[in-house]
Order: C-alpha cells, then sequence, then structure tokens
C-alpha cells in the first residue's frame, strides 16, 4: 500500500498578508517609476505639440537589474532624449526624423547653431520635427533662466517660437524690463505673463529639462539629438545633412 505523506499545513493568514505586501510594494515601484518617467510632462497651460510622448529607453537598465529590486534613476532609463507635449517644437509630429535641442538664449553660438537646424526643416520639410529644450544656468536667479522661463511664460499664450527669436536677437541686453518689452511687443496678455513668471510651472518644465538633460549627460552646449544619436558643438549643414540621410535610410531599410 502506498505511503501517503500528509502536506503541512501552510498558514494561510501569512500567505494572505505577504501576498498583500508583495502587491502593494509592487505598486510603490511602478509609481515612483512613473513619476520618472512623467517627469516631462509636468504641465502647460497650452501645449503647443500634439504629438504622443516618445521615450529611448535603456533596455540594460532591464538586464542588470531583472527584478527591478530598486527603482531606477531616470539616468538608467534614458538612452536618449523624451519627446513630449511639454516642450515647443517646429515640424509635423509624425515626421520620422526627431530632432531634439538643448540651448540656452544667452548662448550667441546656440543662435548660429539654430539657424543651421531651421535650414534643415526648410530643406527636409515634413521629415523633420525640431524639439526645443532649456538647458540655461542652474542658478534661477541668473538672466539665462529668467529667460527660459520667460520664453515658456510666452509658450502658455501660443508665441514660444516669435519670443524665442526675439530672445536671441536681443541677448546681449536682457533683463526683466527687457521680457517685458518683448511680451507686448508680441501683444501678450502682460497680466497673465507677469502671473506666470512669478509661478512654478514654467520653472518646472525647465527644471525639468535640466534634470534630463544630466541624465543624458549634456555636458555642454548646444548639444543636440537625431532621435538618439547624439551630436556635441559646432555641426555644419552639411555633416547635419549626413547624419539625418543615415537616420531616413535606417528607416527606410
Amino acid at each position: 500500500m502506498p505511503k501517503i505523506t500528509k502536506q503541512p499545513n501552510f498558514p494561510t493568514k501569512l500567505f494572505v498578508v505577504a501576498s498583500l505586501a508583495a502587491f502593494v510594494l509592487f505598486a510603490v515601484i511602478l509609481f515612483l517609476i512613473k513619476i520618472n518617467l512623467t517627469a516631462e510632462k509636468r504641465l502647460v497651460n497650452a501645449p503647443l505639440s500634439n504629438s504622443s510622448d516618445k521615450y529611448y529607453f535603456n533596455e540594460n537598465y532591464k538586464n542588470q537589474d531583472p527584478f527591478i529590486t530598486k527603482v531606477p534613476s531616470l539616468k538608467d532609463m534614458l538612452a536618449g532624449p523624451i519627446v513630449s507635449q511639454a516642450d515647443p517644437a517646429l515640424g509635423l509630429d509624425n515626421a520620422p526624423i526627431t530632432i531634439v535641442e538643448f540651448s540656452d538664449y544667452e548662448c550667441g553660438f546656440c543662435q548660429e547653431q539654430e539657424q543651421t537646424l531651421k535650414q534643415m526643416i526648410e530643406k527636409y520639410n515634413d521629415k523633420i520635427k525640431l524639439v526645443w529644450k532649456d538647458y540655461p544656468e542652474r542658478d534661477e536667479n541668473s538672466i539665462s533662466f529668467q529667460a527660459a522661463v520667460s520664453a515658456r511664460c510666452a509658450q502658455e499664450q501660443n508665441q514660444f517660437w516669435p519670443y524665442h527669436d526675439l530672445l536671441f536677437e536681443n541677448n546681449e541686453n536682457l533683463n526683466q524690463e527687457k521680457f517685458l518689452e518683448l511680451a507686448s511687443d508680441l501683444n501678450l496678455d502682460i497680466n497673465q505673463f507677469n502671473e506666470c513668471l512669478i509661478g512654478e510651472d514654467s520653472k518646472n518644465l525647465i527644471r525639468d529639462n535640466i534634470e534630463e538633460a544630466n541624465a543624458l549627460d549634456v555636458s555642454g552646449i548646444s548639444f543636440i539629438f537625431v532621435n538618439d544619436q547624439e551630436v556635441m558643438g559646432e555641426i555644419s549643414l552639411e555633416e547635419l545633412e549626413r547624419i539625418v540621410n543615415i537616420e531616413l535610410n535606417g528607416i527606410k531599410n
């Protein structure tokens, strides 16, 4: 007669408590990951782009920690820039090439580099989308940071690019009075503009851009990404065309 071994009773209460604790821990981890991934989307009242958000993930962090025993940082997760509705853009949302530009209004060289980027948009028409990201000085009292805030406040009234162009044209004599003068030149609602300047929403967008740039090891400006390919420093129109054509050929293949 076969011997029947009685299985030990597993404490049901312990099992339920352990399962619940594991579920809660998993939910917390997912929530924190979501916070990291959505740092870039903290707000603008009127986003200028209708494109879906795009993330370039670093797959290595999954392999290094397959059970997600710690909450990965933004630096762990990102392999390229975040493309979201929070940041102003030129070009079509569904363009196959996205050029992301980290820049600063007090940078004279950045102004020259941007002319090259705009020439690319004109030449490639519906194939390129240009996304602006702020990378000013970290000192929030600096003119560099305040200029970025003022442009985001113009963005709130759907006038980012005209205001952005005026900032670059006047980048040798920027100050608080000039910010208001430029807003007036564009017929912005000055009361709304002033409220935005002292508020946190636009500042948060800039802080998020800086955090993202640091996670991507952006070490200077101007710094651009062609999709997820990084390009630092001066680049000619011809060199940029070559990179874009390589990306386009890769998409076709």
